[in-house]
């Protein structure tokens, strides 16, 4: 029986893109969940003002900006005083306007209140929602 080369390429290919897919996932996979909890913190969220305490800069780009992590301080509804992050894409604009220090409005998980969503200027944010 002779050896068929064609298997040992194939799987050198699988190999490679499962490599891939790897990388993809533990670069962006991060972001893309972010996404999702953002959406449904958006839903159900209780609103809260926050304060900036602290502004990082991560290795991601998004639409040619870099992405930052903010660190936000705030206090639940039951007074429990929580501190979380959240990764943002921010122009100059933003960079500004979200620097340590400053007020932000967000929505907060009521059942797991690090589970965060900035809340945008141009939506007006209705405390206690």
């Amino acid at each position: 029986m002779e050896f068929d080369w064609m298997y040992i390429i194939y799987l050198f290919f699988a190999v490679v893109f499962i490599l891939i897919i790897k990388g993809f996932y533990s670069f962006f996979g991060g972001y893309i969940k972010q996404m999702f909890v953002e959406a449904r913190v958006m839903k159900i969220g209780i609103g809260v003002n926050a304060d900036i305490i602290h502004r990082s800069k991560t290795a991601l780009i998004d639409a040619e900006m870099p992405v930052y992590r903010l660190t936000v301080k705030f206090r639940t509804h039951e007074g429990v005083e929580v501190q979380s992050s959240i990764d943002r894409a921010l122009d100059m604009d933003g960079f500004t306007r979200y620097a340590p220090g400053n007020g932000v409005a967000l929505k907060y998980d009521p059942k797991n209140p690090k589970r965060i969503a900035l809340y945008d200027n141009d939506k007006p944010l209705i405390l206690g929602d």
